[in-house]
């Protein structure tokens, strides 16, 4: 299993307005995972958690706010048909996720914005 995590001090900067505060992958038999937390320029946590599985009816990706009783409440969720073909079936990087994480949180930010 190889895993990783970063705590920038202070947060690096990403786009849609959100600063990256925490970040894990994993690899492991059946695939790999990622999981990003970042901080909106309004205050909100929003996480993004992706698996990978062998199995494309057991991978997900997802995003998710945390509320102010400090649960996570899913936004939104991307089904694994539109992604999964289209990613290796092994990877010992975040490099194949990196992009639907990024779609995950600018929907995310949409949907917190909407007017």
């Amino acid at each position: 299993m190889t895993s990783g995590s970063a705590h920038p001090g202070g947060g690096d900067a990403t786009p849609h307005a959100t600063t990256l505060v925490d970040r894990s992958f994993a690899a492991h038999n059946a695939g790999y995972d990622l999981s990003e937390i970042r901080r909106t320029d309004d205050g909100h946590r929003l996480r993004a958690r992706i698996h990978r599985d062998s199995y494309q009816r057991q991978s997900y990706a997802l995003v998710e706010v945390l509320t102010p009783g400090l649960t996570w409440t899913n936004l939104a969720d991307e089904p694994a048909s539109t992604w999964h073909p289209a990613t290796p079936s092994r990877s010992t990087t975040p490099t194949p996720l990196e992009s639907l994480a990024e779609r995950l949180f600018h929907r995310a930010v949409v949907i917190l914005h909407a007017e």
